[in-house]
């Protein structure tokens, strides 16, 4: 089957999400705890990446958290917080590996493209615009747009509306194991999974990748290799 379409999650997918906490750990540091040394600033980054669950937590139970975790002088009010982190976090994000080379790579060769994300329109658009990958896709679903999230089966049947493709025809490239791939597989896309480092597949999962990636470059590979076996 030709593939036509290919649909891409954001955070860790096309973004380098575990480098943009990094640096947003940093500007948290810098106004919240200004006189802490290097022991504090690395008990303070361990705190925050456990709460915030690799942005799978929901914010507002992050702020409890840390909250309750970490040698504030005065803490943030919850909208205090979120407003922070709405904020700066599009300005820390950081792109993957040779996005821009993929996304090039892929319009070269007439392939429509969507994205699905789940989050706020403005902290996820903010972080399109500061990517500067906007003008590459064809349709962007945010969730809180729509009204669902990740793994609902519906959001993807709305980016392959407005694709105007069949799921046959699509590929999904994600890299949360429930929310993308479960998800996009029940849609009937095969879903390209984006491991980076993570531990192998879970076979107790009730679908699995149609390939597996380490960098998002490796779906050049394997676009190329399924069009020459298409013709």
């Amino acid at each position: 089957m030709t593939i036509k379409a290919i649909v891409f999650d954001l955070d860790e997918t096309l973004t380098d999400r575990r480098a943009a906490i990094d640096l947003f750990i940093q500007r948290l540091i810098t106004p919240y705890f200004p006189d802490s040394d290097e022991v504090t600033k690395l008990m303070i980054t361990e705190r925050f990446k456990e709460a915030d669950q690799n942005g799978y937590r929901d914010k507002r139970e992050v702020h409890q958290m840390l909250v309750q975790h970490l040698p504030w002088m005065k803490p943030p009010t919850v909208d205090e917080y979120l407003t922070f982190f709405r904020n700066e976090i599009p300005q820390c994000i950081k792109a993957m590996d040779q996005l821009i080379s993929v996304l090039d790579f892929l319009r070269s060769q007439g392939v429509r493209l969507g994205m699905i994300t789940n989050g706020t329109v403005k902290v996820q658009e903010e972080k399109i615009r500061h990517l500067g990958i906007r003008s590459y896709f064809h349709t962007i679903v945010i969730s809180e747009e729509v009204g669902m999230k990740k793994p609902d089966p519906e959001i993807y049947r709305i980016a392959l509306q407005r694709l105007h493709t069949l799921p046959s025809e699509t590929w999904y490239v994600g890299d949360h194991p429930r929310n993308d791939i479960v998800g996009a597989s029940r849609s009937g896309l095969q879903a390209i999974w984006c491991s980076r480092d993570r531990e192998p597949w879970d076979d107790t999962l009730e679908a699995k990748p149609y390939k597996t990636i380490h960098k998002l470059e490796e779906l050049i590979s394997i676009y190329t290799h399924h069009h020459e076996q298409q013709e």
